[in-house]
């Protein structure tokens, strides 16, 4: 008999398994990033994308092994299924409201994120209950042993001596007749009693446990539907307060962002070059905007350094516009450039730049600015 400590550690690793499959649904390229050299060699010769596409075998296959390991393997299986996908539906509002860059990408060309994954991993449960509660159930039903049957029916082999065999009108003529035989001779109304109990505890059991869950999804289907949601100033708000975080300095002394702080950086300077909020601006008035009184000196002086940058996704050789505000975490960059009036000092549009998020978008879209202006010069 499998010990409760063991059951439980069954489960646990199972849980494990269960959210690690639900990351790789959502958020492959954070696990196998794109990278040009290797979509290049793809064809050439075998990568680790060939296997991108399969990496959700790995934990798919833990979670099969730990079920095997022991008795009630269904239980294990959707504790650990049905588990993170609760999880995942509690925190879907909440990481919407306040990192939505988990739940839908922030550009087409990023992976699907949680959004993309609940689907993959919602089509899993499905397919397992399917599977393993209704096909295999069938398939491998319950069949009793020859030695269980031998207690029931069976009839000695004297008994069936054909000497002693009747026709069927001695059959008819004579038939069995059942001999009850009585354990008791009065009705034992206490063990009755008990019995209807005991009944009535098992049925006021289930019915307190299917109204248990059904409390349970009504609230959790609740706290999706009301959690309350920013409306867009307050996203706004959010994000300012986001964009300036930072995890450390690199070697070259530059200190860099958290990859929360990027997104929001973008979606703040998305924002910007959407509304124009900029339009008219100078330069101090726009630093207001931005909430820059906030950040330490030596930060704010990176973040403003309106030096020349050469970023992968776009070639600024012929650009005459002017590096505003800069945030990165050593990778992935978000940059908000500004075009001014002649004399500089009123900022007439403001544009927002992305880079390093995937390489092969990065590299597509240089491809294309080159080509573009090589065909507008040669005109």
């Amino acid at each position: 008999m499998e010990g409760k400590a063991t059951l439980a550690l069954r489960i646990l690793l199972s849980l494990l398994g269960a959210a690690a499959l639900l990351y790789v649904f959502s958020y492959p390229d954070s696990i196998i990033p794109r990278s040009l050299l290797e979509e290049e060699l793809e064809d050439e010769r075998f990568t680790r994308y060939a296997l991108k596409p399969l990496m959700f075998l790995v934990p798919l296959l833990f979670m099969e092994m730990v079920s095997l390991c022991g008795s009630r393997r269904n239980l294990v299986w959707f504790s650990g299924l049905i588990g993170v996908l609760l999880a995942a539906v509690a925190a879907w509002p909440v990481l919407t409201a306040r990192m939505p860059e988990l739940v839908h990408p922030t550009f087409r060309f990023e992976d699907g994120k949680l959004a993309h994954g609940m689907l993959c991993y919602a089509a899993v449960v499905a397919c397992s209950l399917l599977v393993r509660v209704t096909l295999l159930s069938y398939l491998f039903k319950y069949y009793r042993s020859p030695d269980d049957e031998a207690s029931y029916g069976d009839v000695d082999a004297a008994e069936l001596d054909p000497e002693h065999a009747l026709t069927v009108r001695e059959i008819a003529a004579k038939p069995a007749k059942a001999k009850p035989r009585f354990l008791f001779l009065e009705i034992d109304v206490e063990r009755i009693r008990s019995f209807h109990e005991l009944m009535a505890n098992l049925l006021g059991r289930r019915r307190r446990t299917r109204r248990a869950i059904i409390a349970g999804l009504a609230l959790l289907a609740a706290w999706v539907v009301f959690f309350p949601q920013p409306t867009p100033k307050q996203a706004l708000l959010r994000d300012l307060d986001a964009m300036y975080a930072t995890r450390g300095t690199a070697s070259n002394g530059m200190q860099l962002a958290t990859t929360r702080a990027v997104h929001a950086a973008y979606r703040v300077m998305e924002y910007i070059s959407a509304h124009e909020s900029f339009a008219g601006f100078t330069r101090e008035k726009a630093e207001k905007w931005l909430h820059l009184d906030r950040v330490q000196e030596a930060y704010r002086r990176q973040l403003r350094d309106e030096r020349d940058l050469t970023l992968p996704s776009v070639d600024d050789t012929f650009l005459s516009r002017t590096r505003f505000l800069t945030v990165t975490d050593g990778t992935r960059w978000a940059v908000l450039f500004i075009r001014t009036n002649e004399a500089g000092d009123i900022i007439n549009i403001a544009e927002v730049q992305d880079a390093g998020w995937n390489a092969i978008a990065d590299e597509l879209r240089r491809q294309y600015g080159e080509d573009w202006r090589g065909a507008y010069f040669r005109d």
